[in-house]
């Protein structure tokens, strides 16, 4: 289910849907219902519920700014140049962001307003929730390889395997 979602948001962002942005609205809400029903599905593990917390925040931003992620220029210009083709009130091309001014986006604290030294010409802003995603997915990994670590069985000083 998280992959059919995952795939579900990269058609919103990659696939050629024409300039309207409806289609991809709806793939990109889709994809986090999808996302939200893993979560609930898998509630018991720590680091998914963290990056259910994550995905909340971001879902709660992308609702309240008409289904995309909001960015502002002022955001975009302290990773580099503005894309050629940005236009303000309309989807920024190849990612899940809408281009607002400040006072028009709802939820900014929530949006992708955070940035890093550049990180990749893909990755040009991020928000708070996907911070807490990658708490979560970080949880998780621990949550994942810790038990192995833990069940290892312990070995004498001698390298044979100790005896039950």
């Amino acid at each position: 289910m998280a992959l059919l979602a995952l795939l579900v948001q990269l058609a919103a962002i990659k696939a050629p849907l024409g300039d309207a942005d409806d289609a991809r609205r709806a793939l990109l809400l889709y994809s986090y219902l999808l996302l939200l029903a893993f979560v609930a599905l898998n509630l018991g593990r720590p680091g998914i519920a963290i990056i259910g917390a994550g995905l909340l925040l971001n879902f709660a931003a992308i609702v309240a700014n008409e289904g995309l992620m909001a960015i502002t220029p002022e955001t975009i210009l302290r990773t580099g140049p503005l894309p050629h083709d940005a236009v303000t009130g309309e989807w920024v091309r190849g990612s899940k962001d809408i281009l607002l001014e400040r006072e028009d986006v709802r939820l900014w604290f929530l949006t992708d307003r955070l940035v890093w030294d550049p990180i990749s010409s893909v990755i040009r802003a991020f928000s708070i929730g996907d911070v807490v995603i990658v708490a979560g997915v970080i949880v998780t990994l621990v949550e994942l390889f810790m038990p192995r670590l833990r069940e290892e069985p312990s070995r004498p000083a001698n390298g044979a395997a100790a005896q039950p």
